[in-house]
């Protein structure tokens, strides 16, 4: 178990907290104990760094905002208290075009939807007309580019999101790997769901440089997660949780897992079970 404790990194969804449902109010109390005791909090999470990111602890009624995000799983960094920031480059039109080429075939044949992040671009393909007709409620719209590699390469984009089932993900993964040999990687972030962009970048490095930038001990760290996104983070940190009820993988890999699982407040019961009410852990 760690001994000292400076920083925590924790994974959103489905770690922190359940897709579209708040904050468990015990993990509300335990991350405002360690902010109590100095310790820097952050998110680490696979979407771009935006406003809402930058505004968790508002929107979370924490009282206080986290002093640092890691975001597109370590592609993006923001350092509150420093007030620096890290973005990776973006993945140009000539190369969207090129993979979306490449893996046309697989894409029309298992109907496999596709959107991306950057540009506050809204394209997608094979996205339902349910879900289509929602965006529009929600006065976000996606616009169906199905099919049209042009019209959907509109701008440069940070990453590929693709949907669909497990058979046809791996399908996906194994093509790229042997296709770019390392200039991408493909990572689960849900089940279902994999993100291609370029190589390199990881929540476990992102997690680095934010040390390296403070002058903190990597072996002074916390950090909590899910899923494979969330393997880097785990193994990089002093002491790597994963959730109760999180992918099995990533369970096998972690140094300890929650006694509960995600909706029920997991990391929020690990803080206090193993760290705020540990007297041999020091702050």
């Amino acid at each position: 178990m760690i001994n000292k404790i400076k920083v925590l990194a924790a994974d959103v969804d489905m770690t922190l907290s359940s897709k579209s449902s708040p904050l468990p109010k015990i993990t509300i109390q335990a991350l405002q104990e360690l902010h109590n005791r100095g310790v820097k909090l952050g998110l680490a999470t696979g979407r771009e760094i935006t406003e809402m990111e930058k505004t968790k602890g508002i929107f979370w009624k924490l009282g206080f905002e986290f002093d640092f995000i890691i975001g597109m799983n370590g592609g993006m960094i923001y350092d509150r208290n420093l007030d620096k920031t890290f973005t990776m480059d973006m993945m140009s039109i000539e190369e969207m075009k090129e993979v979306l080429t490449f893996l046309m075939p697989i894409i029309e044949e298992k109907k496999v939807s596709i959107n991306v992040e950057g540009n506050q671009l809204r394209n997608v393909m094979n996205i339902s007309e349910d879900l289509l007709d929602m965006s529009k409620r929600r006065n976000i719209p996606l616009i169906d580019k199905t099919g049209d590699i042009d019209g959907f390469c509109e701008k440069p984009v940070y990453k590929f999101l693709f949907r669909t089932d497990p058979e046809t993900t791996q399908l996906i993964r194994d093509q790229v790997e042997e296709q770019y040999k390392g200039k991408y990687q493909t990572i689960e972030t849900f089940p279902g769901t994999i993100e291609l962009m370029y190589s390199g970048f990881s929540k476990g490095r992102g997690l680095e440089m934010y040390c390296e930038w403070n002058q903190i001990h990597l072996e002074n760290t916390i950090a909590f997660g899910d899923n494979e996104n969330d393997n880097s983070l785990l193994l990089t940190s002093g002491w790597g949780v994963c959730l109760k009820d999180g992918n099995p993988n990533t369970k096998a890999l972690a140094d300890n897992i929650t006694d509960y699982d995600c909706l029920d407040g997991g990391v929020g019961h690990y803080i206090f079970d193993h760290i705020l009410n540990n007297k041999d852990v020091e702050f």
